[in-house]
């Protein structure tokens, strides 16, 4: 009798609650998305970067070749140069992306909870007030998850930032490794410095804010036409979900882009002796280079982001499903 009872609690399968899943799923998919596309993300930051070069002798022509150049090892790739800042990067996105989904859960249901409230009160027409604020819902809680993320793992961005903006043979090994460019950085510029970044990145969660509006308000439509099947399981099939993901990235990076490349600017070590404020840096790109100097690396983000956002909710898809 004790080993059936044994044997049935062995088959047991642990439930995990909402918000444990968006916690898990959104830390599985950061870590894995963020190894694969690792390379990318580096050219990108290195492209971020161009704009306040004090040498400003790179042409736009050879911006790319620059940025190559740059992250070969004694004129040679190697896998370090490529993936130079791997841990950095892996354990700042698999934190970011489980604050992230599991916020914007939290969010979403406090604010849908509110809303079935004012719904009792009001006597309103439940159908119409949810098609007129499930979009602003979206974005709110976007927003505010987005606020909580870049608040908690902006040193995180800092010290990645440092370390892959510049090479190995570069300020004595000082920012070899995490442990070395914390100590360095807070040396030479204080604890303050890990803050740095933070108000572009503060204003620049519009982006994943206006990216969720984008892609839950098309996620809903399109559920629609589903039959009635699928749409009790809301989820979309692959082929939908890349779409839908493809247009609400390329919309939402592309409206914020240039804050994110002064968070980077702000970020880098080429700011340790310069003025490092968000509105003379603006002024100093904008005087070397123009508009067009706010959106260097926009190809080369995009992309990047948008397989990369399709990999990540195809993996954070598959982990709810699994767990």
């Amino acid at each position: 009798m004790s080993d059936t009872s044994k044997q049935n609690d062995n088959n047991i399968k642990y439930s995990y609650s909402i918000l444990q899943k968006e916690i898990i799923s959104g830390l599985v998919a950061g870590c894995l998305t963020s190894t694969i596309v690792h390379p990318l993300d580096l050219i990108k930051l290195r492209l971020q970067l161009l704009s306040t070069d004090s040498s400003n002798a790179v042409s736009k022509l050879n911006k790319y070749k620059h940025v190559l150049q740059s992250i070969k090892a004694n004129g040679h790739w190697t896998t370090a140069g490529l993936y130079r800042g791997l841990t950095i990067n892996v354990l700042g996105n698999s934190i970011a992306w489980s604050l992230y989904f599991g916020s914007y859960r939290a969010f979403k249901t406090l604010l849908s909870t509110s809303n079935q409230d004012t719904l009792k009160l009001s006597g309103s027409d439940e159908s119409k007030l949810i098609n007129l604020d499930s979009s602003m819902m979206y974005l709110v809680s976007g927003g505010l998850a987005g606020v909580f993320t870049s608040v908690v793992t902006n040193p995180i961005w800092v010290l990645k930032t440092r370390i892959m903006s510049t090479n190995q043979n570069t300020f004595n090994k000082s920012y070899d490794s995490i442990q070395g460019t914390f100590r360095s950085l807070v040396s030479k510029e204080g604890y303050r410095s890990l803050l740095k970044g933070l108000t572009p990145s503060i204003l620049g969660v519009s982006q994943g804010a206006l990216y969720f509006m984008i892609y839950d308000t098309l996620k809903q439509n399109r559920l629609k036409i589903y039959d009635p099947i699928q749409r009790s399981k809301e989820h979309l099939n692959t082929g939908d979900t890349i779409l839908i993901t493809s247009i609400s990235k390329m919309v939402s990076t592309t409206t914020v882009y240039p804050l994110q490349l002064l968070k980077s600017n702000l970020q880098s070590v080429n700011m340790i002796h310069g003025n490092s404020s968000t509105w003379k840096l603006t002024q100093l790109i904008l005087k070397r280079e123009g508009i067009r100097g706010l959106y260097n690396g926009l190809a080369t983000n995009l992309f990047k982001a948008v397989p990369t956002t399709c990999i990540t909710f195809c993996i954070y898809e598959a982990m709810k499903g699994y767990i």
